[in-house]
């Protein structure tokens, strides 16, 4: 019974401990970025205060969550499906949702926004430019795949995420599951796992969680 409870514990330790969740996102090379330009499409202006990101950070032992606002954005609409837009995400605003104590919320935030994260006095914002929409497979959990350049620091790279797109009268949102990115990927270095000679407690998992709401208006 005691090597039983013994694996039980090291089976959640190990659960806990594999970084956070979401189906991994590759990064390529940037894509070249066109101008959409459709016959009777519609511009829809994304709205800050309905839409959001969160994210989750990972150590050996525990994860930090949060959010992050759109600042503004817009999504560009031909016969009922998205062909192109961009949002701009304003990282001077990181927001954590799982220390109570404000102190120390307020530490982790400093460091997130200071130059060995996100740096956010040189680069206050990253954005995402979409290149190319294509519907889901059949039988997907989701409707579309999302291609675009996204753009942090002073990286760009091209990502495809999962989303559901929903249309209903004048309003369009955009959700996509929980996937990760590897951060390292746009020079967010600290602390990663590359690193020769860090102590296992100190390394920061290499991907970032992510998950994104957008809600836009015609």
């Amino acid at each position: 019974m005691k090597r039983f409870f013994y694996l039980l514990a090291f089976a959640a330790f190990f659960t806990a401990c594999g970084g956070p969740e979401g189906e991994a996102v590759e990064a390529q090379d940037a894509v070249e970025e066109t101008t959409t330009e459709m016959v009777a499409s519609a511009q829809y202006n994304v709205d800050p205060a309905a839409s959001v990101i969160n994210w989750e950070g990972a150590k050996v032992a525990y994860s930090h969550t949060g959010t992050v606002p759109v600042a503004n954005g817009q999504l560009i609409v031909a016969d009922n499906n998205i062909v192109g837009g961009k949002f701009a995400i304003d990282l001077r605003q990181i927001q954590n949702t799982d220390i109570p104590d404000e102190e120390k919320k307020g530490k982790l935030v400093g460091h997130l926004m200071s130059p060995d994260f996100f740096d956010v006095e040189k680069y206050p914002m990253a954005n995402f430019t979409i290149t190319q929409v294509q519907p889901a497979a059949e039988g997907a959990a989701h409707t579309h795949d999302l291609t675009g350049n996204l753009t942090m620091k002073d990286a760009t790279k091209s990502i495809t995420i999962p989303a559901t797109v929903t249309m209903e009268g004048g309003m369009l949102k955009a959700t996509t599951p929980k996937f990760t990115i590897d951060r390292t990927e746009w020079g967010v270095n600290y602390n990663n796992s590359g690193i020769v000679g860090i102590v296992k407690d100190d390394i920061i998992n290499d991907n970032i969680g992510l998950e994104i709401m957008l809600v836009a208006n015609k």
